[in-house]
């Protein structure tokens, strides 16, 4: 990944402390300001003033040696969990009461409140919460099935942004191997009749070496309360718009804590850097059969970042069961799920069935006027 250098600026803005808190107010009117993601500025919903954020892009992966060096606790903001759904959410020190993005649960912030790894990078939001609230309603119009009634409660108070935890590793491995792979063939034969048969088979064949391979940015789920089947319906996310990690970012938007440490991510992203060698291999050889392949992994280097990703996430009970979508918030690409309406199902199942029994009937009605047709014949 290349590297740029920028600057941090925040003329217009006094950054101040308020016990263990930080807060940026407003060197107008004193009013907390808030990141806004359609003008990548500081703004101020009191008196309309705006700062901009010159982002510092100079992101660097880390050894693991500095997992525990960089705290939550230094940047001002401090970590909760939620009661209902057991989410863990980073906010600011100074707030006192939220609601929990992912099961919409009031969250009392003086509860539960505990330290950990502050991120290296994140990626700043550019989508607004009204453009996530677009591409959330355009997706639930393409689901037939979902009640109307679901769909009408998906508003722009339901959709909140969350700065969502994931790991990344890069890494120079060389691998060595020795296996015995195969290619299937086909020979045609004979028998004493004059049959021809035909048969598959395969011609095996040694094979041994060693490979190095480059891996960039593979990336892990660090949380828990977005499934991996969604985390990678929403990639990917733009690798040009990495930021250094910076608080000003989550002004207005919740963080989610990691659950996923960084060493049993890393053994996640090991078993995917074996995957792709030995597809590697295989393909190398235009292999169709394995009937071994003996694969020793080292690495010549590795480092990660710990990284937050823009979601916008909705959280709305239907019958007392609760549905999320997840919109990227940067791209706008969308996964989730939603409610069935038994009606329309049942509406649409007798349609069905009354199609299926017109085009009987019509049959029927052909096959007896064409039988009665042939026999005046």
């Amino acid at each position: 990944m290349k590297k740029r250098d920028a600057a941090l600026a925040f003329d217009g803005a006094e950054r101040i402390s308020e016990g263990d808190a930080e807060a940026f107010k407003c060197a107008g009117c004193g009013a907390n300001m808030r990141y806004e993601p359609s003008a990548q500025k500081l703004v101020c919903d009191h008196c309309g003033s705006e700062v901009d954020i010159a982002a510092d892009t100079n992101v660097t992966e880390r050894d693991f040696s500095e997992l525990e060096e960089h705290r939550w606790a230094e940047a001002g903001l401090k970590t909760v969990r939620c009661d209902n759904c057991g989410a863990t959410e980073t906010v600011k020190g100074d707030e006192i009461a939220t609601v929990c993005p992912f099961c919409s649960s009031p969250l009392v912030l003086e509860e539960h409140c505990f330290d950990g790894v502050k991120p290296d990078s994140l990626i700043p939001f550019s989508l607004d919460r009204q453009k996530g609230l677009e591409a959330c309603k355009k997706w639930l119009k393409k689901r037939f099935f979902a009640p109307s009634k679901f769909k009408k409660n998906i508003n722009v108070n339901t959709i909140r942004g969350v700065y969502y935890p994931v790991w990344t590793f890069d890494s120079t491995t060389d691998t060595v191997y020795a296996g015995r792979l195969g290619k299937t063939y086909t020979t045609t034969r004979r028998d004493s009749k004059g049959n021809t048969h035909t048969e598959v088979k395969v011609r095996y064949f040694n094979v041994s070496g060693t490979r190095r391979n480059y891996f960039d940015d593979v990336t892990v789920n660090g949380g828990a309360f977005v499934s991996d089947k969604n985390l990678s319906k929403l990639q990917p996310f733009p690798q040009n718009r990495y930021v250094v990690y910076s608080s000003e970012f989550l002004a207005g938007f919740f963080a989610n804590n990691y659950t996923v440490d960084p060493y049993t991510a890393f053994k996640t992203a090991e078993d995917r850097m074996r995957e792709t060698i030995r597809r590697q291999i295989i393909a190398s050889y235009n292999a169709d059969v394995v009937d071994y392949l003996n694969m020793s992994m080292n690495h010549v280097g590795k480092s990660f970042k710990y990284m937050l990703m823009p979601v916008y996430i909705t959280a709305t009970k239907y019958r007392d069961k609760l549905y999320n979508q997840y919109v990227n918030g940067c791209t706008g690409k969308i996964t989730g799920s939603a409610p069935v309406s038994p009606l329309k199902v049942s509406v649409v199942s007798l349609l069905g069935a009354a199609v299926i029994a017109g085009v009987v009937l019509l049959l029927k009605f052909f096959g007896i006027a064409f039988g009665r047709f042939f026999q005046s014949r």
